[in-house]
């Protein structure tokens, strides 16, 4: 299914390709929020919310994810997490890992994976949907559009969405998780195939330098 062509606004869809006995995940459609929320000092001050579905097991690990990121990443979360409601389904036949919502900025998680097979990426898939926030709320479109150019070739496309044809987007989003979390990541990762660039704390310096800014905003 390709998620593109439905147009729906929504980022980070993370679609699981089954290679033999082997699940990848997170590709799919990213789309661009039309208008951005005001980061007032209230919002910045608020933090996530979290639906009423949630268990206190799966909070838990979510705000480990988030605590796990380097201290420039946790500052461009706090930027914004405030307008960010993290919900779940557990819905094992469903085509997903991860949602991040472009015109509410929720989070949709899929415990049916992370809470069994998919435990290894709670990071990256949580930092990666943050990714997608960040994105829409803070960076500006074209510097968007530079750091997932600087993003290496992977040599070619291994889907019509995955390595070299993975969307600018989702390229952003997948290397902001990695750049958070220093590189460690798991090795299915994100699962677009996109390379990680020969230096994840120089393409990450505007983030850093982003990052230093909200600190003055608050």
């Amino acid at each position: 299914m390709d998620l593109r062509v439905a147009r729906v606004a929504v980022a980070g869809v993370a679609l699981l390709l089954f290679v033999g006995h082997q699940v990848a995940s997170s590709r799919g459609a990213a789309g661009r929020s039309d208008t951005e929320h005001e980061l007032t000092p209230e919002v910045r001050a608020r933090t996530v919310t979290f639906a009423s579905g949630v268990s206190a097991a799966d909070r838990a690990w979510v705000l480990d994810a988030i605590a796990s990121a380097r201290p420039e990443a946790q500052q461009l979360i706090a930027a914004v997490d405030g307008l960010v409601t993290i919900g779940v389904v557990a819905e094992p036949s469903a085509p997903f890992v991860g949602v991040a919502k472009a015109g509410s900025d929720d989070i949709l998680l899929n415990i049916a994976y992370l809470d069994g097979e998919r435990k290894q990426d709670r990071p990256q898939t949580v930092l990666h949907e943050l990714g997608h926030i960040i994105d829409f709320e803070l960076v500006p479109d074209d510097e968007m559009e530079r750091l997932a150019a600087a993003i290496p070739s992977s040599g070619g496309c291994f889907s019509a969405e995955t390595g070299d044809c993975t969307a600018p987007e989702e390229r952003f989003a997948d290397t902001f998780a990695k750049w958070a979390l220093r590189g460690a990541v798991s090795t299915v990762g994100a699962g677009y195939g996109v390379s990680a660039p020969a230096s994840l704390e120089q393409w990450g310096a505007p983030l850093g330098a982003l990052a230093a800014q909200q600190s003055i905003q608050k």
